[in-house]
């Protein structure tokens, strides 16, 4: 040993053991380049799994917020369009929220946010910024309720803005909550599909001017002197959630549920019973 340390001579012999032995070391070593391997790997797959989660999280974070940012964009524009709207009435205002509507196919009514503690009364014109909404018909203290311009029972003085031709549009009678009817047209009346129909403002309620609706059909006369005609409602029922309440020009008492409809011209008037009275039966 003290030799080879001097001088060496059991270096070949040791670089040939080596050369000899090098498979074994590199097979007796595999196992654990494996198991470093195997647990680098799945540390990785953990770490790729984390990340995704939380990139998945972010996404929805991301597209939630989007959505808020594009539902908020909508309602301000609504807001200032009926900002711009109350800055043109000359009537008392007050801008008020969809909070609810009635589950009934055939009523078409929804409550505001606001009742008489705001200023708001029975009566009052309910608008948005294309148009003619509704009508308020209950005021609670906290809270109203608003008849849609589409209830079959509501009626809406209008003109004919191509013609001035004055009459009285109606919720459709079918409960449609897309169409209105101008019932009992004369077969000689000057009209045509794209007239629009705004509000005339003899009735006190609904400032003059005011769009309503649009006619979208003509039926044939045939053998009859007067017709009914379609028409589409151009406030946005469905897509709005804030109104613009106006106070009416004079006080009227609101649309009661259970109006009579019109008779067609020519037709007896129907008779209403006083209270308290009941039709004889023979």
């Amino acid at each position: 040993m003290t030799v080879d340390g001097t001088l060496r001579i059991g270096e070949p012999i040791r670089l040939g053991l080596a050369t000899a032995l090098y498979p074994v070391q590199w097979a007796l070593g595999q196992p654990i380049v494996a198991l470093t391997w195997l647990k680098q790997y799945l540390e990785d797959v953990n770490t790729l799994k984390t990340r995704q989660t939380q990139l998945e999280a972010d996404l929805l974070r991301v597209a939630e917020t989007a959505q808020q940012a594009r539902y908020l964009a909508i309602e301000n524009q609504q807001l200032r369009e009926l900002l711009q709207l109350r800055a043109t009435q000359q009537n008392p205002s007050v801008v008020a929220r969809i909070i609810g509507e009635t589950p009934d196919p055939y009523q078409h009514r929804v409550r505001l946010d606001k009742g008489t503690a705001d200023g708001i009364v029975a009566g009052s014109a309910v608008i948005d910024a294309m148009g003619v909404f509704g009508q308020v018909t209950r005021a609670y203290l906290l809270n109203s309720e608003v008849t849609l311009v589409t209830d079959r029972r509501h009626a809406t003085p209008v003109m004919n803005t191509r013609t001035g031709q004055r009459s009285v549009l109606f919720g459709s009678k079918s409960g449609r909550g897309d169409s209105l009817e101008l019932r009992y047209v004369d077969s000689n009346a000057d009209i045509q599909v794209g007239d629009v129909l705004s509000t005339s403002g003899i009735d006190g309620v609904y400032p003059a001017g005011l769009p309503v609706a649009v006619v979208t059909d003509l039926p044939s006369y045939d053998d009859n002197n007067y017709a009914t005609i379609q028409c589409q409602p151009l406030a946005r029922l469905q897509q709005v959630l804030d109104v613009l309440v106006v106070a009416p020009t004079v006080s009227v008492a609101p649309m009661t549920p259970n109006a009579p409809e019109p008779s067609p011209p020519g037709a007896a008037p129907t008779k209403t019973p006083a209270p308290g009275t009941q039709k004889a039966t023979p």
